[in-house]
């Protein structure tokens, strides 16, 4: 539905409701001080969300009978469509501009990404999107899995050249979501804090989720987000890499007038984000303490995750002791390309390693910043290589990326 047909459906069911309110003796200034124009909105909202819902369940249902890679045409272009997989096809979702998402029989999304091969190796560090890298010189900084997105992209610009697919149909997919902890994982607290996380016996046996409303998958490591997203498709699902992290946000700055790489407080979760982006949000979130624990700050406790109105006086506007933790996908506002949550709520673990500022060896690069982050000091740019490979915290998640 455009614009308009909305308006107009609005501006209808309203009129409607006030000629039976004059029937039955109700003012018109009784009317609007009883809020009936907000209720009326929400009552047009979710009638677009059942639609939405309606499309995407349809789209899962497609997606079920495509037992191999197919070509899926759109504004002219045919781009590649995994097995499995099928456009939503809901306004918003299937344009080129947007960002086209795709769906699985199982609701995992993922948001296409145009990339030629050039694009892709010229998205390295020291580059207008990525910065603050903590390391004694970028040249000590790879990436081993530069060599399978080359390959992939190789093997796609190949397609286009003979005619299967168009420019546009050369790039790859990332997950429209941080890595989910899906609902067959179990959980126990953490051994060094009270923090809600899975059990170790997860890693290497349960795929995550690119699925909206879940659970971040927090306190995993740079080596077990790798395995853990290995299992998601096997063969071509991957963490996320750095040059797939810059070419997104390449993506960012042509896409979305109104979204900064450089200072991402407006459209991340983070501690200075302005209050108004929490205001009568509805979702599932975990709460953790930050304070003194015999003497030194720690993460004091998040040991369960609840879910409605996120309460006044909840981080991040009590900021100084609290941090708020979303699930994917939890507002709008934190959306970028049809892509949520890429900065902040959770640091995101790349396959970029090397050494540290200290030159120690060993260490990976977490993206974005968190939920426990400054959004104009850790912007979606921002590149920290301060941890060690085996390390997990609370605020540290990951995002799968498909090569095909």
């Amino acid at each position: 539905m455009q614009k308009e047909e909305k308006a107009i459906t609005l501006i209808a069911l309203i009129i409607t409701i006030i000629v039976m309110l004059i029937l039955v003796g109700v003012t018109i200034n009784v009317a609007i001080n009883g809020e009936l124009f907000s209720t009326a909105k929400r009552a047009v909202t979710k009638t677009e969300e059942a639609k939405d819902s309606e499309l995407r369940f349809m789209a899962m249902a497609n997606a079920a009978t495509h037992n191999e890679e197919w070509v899926y045409e759109v504004e002219g272009e045919r781009i590649p469509i995994p097995a499995g997989f099928a456009p939503t096809e809901i306004e918003g979702e299937n344009s080129l501009e947007d960002g086209i998402v795709i769906i699985d029989a199982e609701g995992n999304e993922f948001v296409w990404i145009p990339c030629s091969l050039s694009e892709y190796n010229e998205a390295t560090f020291k580059t207008e999107w990525s910065q603050n890298l903590y390391s004694g010189g970028s040249s000590s900084w790879t990436d081993e899995q530069t060599a399978t997105g080359q390959k992939s992209l190789t093997d796609l610009q190949a397609r286009q050249k003979n005619g299967e697919l168009t420019e546009k149909g050369v790039g790859f997919y990332v997950a429209r979501y941080e890595a989910g902890i899906p609902e067959e994982a179990t959980f126990h607290p953490s051994k060094t804090s009270n923090a809600y996380k899975t059990d170790d016996k997860n890693i290497g046996t349960i795929a995550p989720v690119s699925k909206k409303g879940y659970p971040a998958w927090s306190y995993i490591s740079q080596t077990n987000s790798k395995k853990a997203a290995a299992l998601m498709y096997p063969g071509y699902s991957y963490l996320i890499d750095s040059h797939a992290w810059n070419h997104i946000c390449k993506n960012i700055i042509a896409a979305e007038t109104d979204k900064s790489i450089t200072n991402s407080t407006d459209w991340g979760n983070y501690v200075n984000t302005p209050t108004t982006k929490y205001e009568e949000l509805d979702v599932l979130y975990a709460l953790h303490h930050y304070g003194p624990v015999n003497g030194e700050n720690q993460w004091t406790i998040a040991t369960s995750y609840s879910r409605g109105v996120i309460p006044t006086g909840t981080a991040p506007k009590n900021k100084e002791t609290n941090r708020l933790e979303l699930a994917t996908g939890a507002s709008a506002d934190f959306k970028a390309y049809n892509i949520y949550d890429m900065a902040g709520n959770m640091w995101e673990w790349t396959t970029e390693e090397g050494t540290n500022f200290n030159g120690k060896a060993g260490h990976a690069v977490r993206r974005g910043g968190s939920f426990g982050s400054n959004g104009s000091n850790n912007p979606v740019v921002r590149a920290d290589g301060g941890y060690y490979t085996d390390v997990d915290r609370v605020y540290g998640g990951f995002r799968v990326v498909l090569y095909l």
